[in-house]
């Protein structure tokens, strides 16, 4: 057994030697998720536009959370019950107005490859309505690990 040992022994220190100079290295890419941007100006009757909306074939987009909002209610099961639970849906895009006439949007899952941007008035009524294609470029990160991408900005005339 003894003699076991001395060979593992042996290639480990191969290992340890060889390794460094064949060329082989280790490239962690950081455990965080990459932030994905859509901007969105508005042109034209600025002043007639309350809220722009950026929706996807499934949901439109929210405000973004501010500290005050609380966030989704859980729901502690304290023994077994058969009927399935709620689920928490979010939006597929978080909005906040940037000035008077830009939006920016923060994509919460994927990369969405079309899009339709509403306008809205004070009263929910559509002012301008566009469908886009989108075509997502890396601003940031490598091409090994990903980094924040974002769109070209979106450009919306209100008549």
């Amino acid at each position: 057994m003894k003699s076991g040992r001395g060979i593992l022994g042996v290639f480990a220190a191969l290992a340890v030697v060889v390794m460094p100079s064949a060329g082989c290295t280790i490239n962690a890419c950081p455990a965080i998720g990459y932030a994905r941007t859509l901007m969105v100006n508005v042109e034209g009757n600025v002043a007639a536009v309350s809220d722009v909306k950026v929706c996807d074939e499934t949901r439109c987009s929210e405000p973004e959370p501010t500290a005050g909002t609380p966030g989704p209610k859980k729901t502690v099961v304290t023994e077994f019950s058969p009927e399935p639970q709620p689920t928490v849906t979010y939006p597929p895009f978080h909005s906040r107005r940037e000035d008077e006439d830009t939006w920016v949007f923060t994509v919460s899952y994927g990369d969405p490859a079309k899009v339709t941007v509403r306008a809205l008035a004070a009263d929910g009524a559509v002012l301008a309505e566009r469908e886009q294609d989108l075509v997502w470029t890396r601003v940031g990160g490598t091409e090994q690990c990903g980094g924040p991408v974002t769109a070209p900005p979106i450009q919306l005339l209100v008549p």
